[in-house]
């Protein structure tokens, strides 16, 4: 339940300090492709990080990095209220996305390891989202963005806490090479496929904001149509993403990703992008529950292969970003969107051949 607890509450403020941040960096005068580096350089201390934490979380235990994970985190979540500039937002958000690559993978294992149910323990990630982006909505609308930092900041006391009353047991240290270059290649599959279909992504989520409001949406239904995605999320791992064998899981989460990117660009009221987001919702869980557990059974090294799975999912938002932002200048939104369905089916079509192969 502690576990539950956990990723509840860092979900909801990884997603709350996200919801704003390209309406925030707007209002400081930042342009669309500086707002593109912004999150790829996010993501690339999110990378770094979940690279090396995951193995050194197999070689030397679970509970130091969890803890140091989210004291670290509640620190630079509130640094972000200070930022002023590009300079500065750049900054912050290079020791936020840091921090946040240094627990994940522990808490990842150690649910693996206690028999603990991956999708329900997936789907309060979800519910975080949810949580996170309507009280972030709230405050946006009724204070201000920069409060919505200083409470992302304060999720991370409860959830450290918690932290502290957690069981770890006994660690068995595991040999992992510094590069482990045979575990990649067993998981190659997956891996590939998500970073591509992922990159497609963050195209998309680099400038979702902003493209939310060209139809229509003010500062809280920014937020509420994203927690639409989440709440579905919650719902479907919790109930059914369980029982889905997990190759045709990933499978299914990344045509189904496909056909609703291209969805995306039907819309012409941010009413019209409610029902998109129930679809998003639903492909993502298939994709996610199914990769974790398809890792935490065909793997000894939980924490290390869950680490390179987040740096999987933090290099597309690296390259997506970097490439929404050429994209953006010359196509509009809207380029991004189609972009992003080709890659979703690129994705798995190559995660259908490389599964045969």
């Amino acid at each position: 339940m502690k576990s539950n607890l956990i990723r509840f509450l860092t979900f909801a403020a990884i997603m709350s300090s996200w919801a704003y941040l390209s309406i925030y960096a707007r209002s400081l005068g930042i342009s669309d492709p500086e707002i593109g580096l912004i999150v790829a350089a996010y993501s690339s201390a999110l990378f770094l990080a979940s690279f090396i934490f995951g193995r050194a979380s197999d070689r030397y235990g679970r509970k130091p990095f969890l803890i140091a994970g989210l004291l670290l985190s509640g620190l630079v979540f509130f640094l972000q209220i200070f930022a002023r500039d590009l300079s500065s937002l750049l900054l912050t958000r290079v020791l936020v996305g840091f921090c946040v690559g240094i627990f994940p993978a522990s808490l990842i294992a150690y649910v693996h390891e206690n028999q603990e149910d991956l999708s329900r323990f997936s789907s309060f990630g979800s519910m975080g989202w949810t949580f996170g982006l309507l009280m972030s909505g709230l405050i946006a609308f009724y204070l201000s963005v920069e409060s919505v930092f200083i409470f992302s900041s304060l999720l991370f006391i409860p959830a450290l806490l918690a932290s502290f009353r957690m069981n770890f047991g006994k660690h068995q240290s595991l040999s992992v090479p510094f590069l482990p270059v045979e575990i990649m290649r067993k998981n190659l599959p997956l891996y590939l496929s998500v970073l591509i279909r992922h990159s497609g992504a963050h195209m998309i989520w680099t400038f979702w904001p902003l493209f939310l409001q060209t139809l229509g949406a003010d500062l809280f239904w920014v937020a509420a149509i994203q927690a639409i995605n989440g709440a579905t999320q919650f719902l479907f791992m919790y109930t059914l993403s369980s029982r889905i064998e997990y190759t045709s899981s990933i499978a299914g989460g990344l045509i189904l990703a496909a056909a609703t990117f291209f969805s995306f660009t039907l819309a012409e009221s941010f009413w019209q992008i409610i029902p998109t987001q129930i679809l998003l919702g639903i492909s993502w869980a298939l994709l996610y529950v199914g990769g974790l557990r398809c890792l935490m059974d065909r793997n000894l090294e939980k924490a290390t292969v869950s680490g390179l799975f987040d740096s999987a999912l933090s290099l597309s938002s690296i390259i997506g970003p970097l490439i929404g932002a050429v994209v953006v200048t010359f196509g509009g939104y809207s380029t991004t969107m189609y972009l992003a369905s080709i890659l979703a089916f690129i994705g798995f079509l190559l995660f259908r051949f490389l599964k045969r192969e």
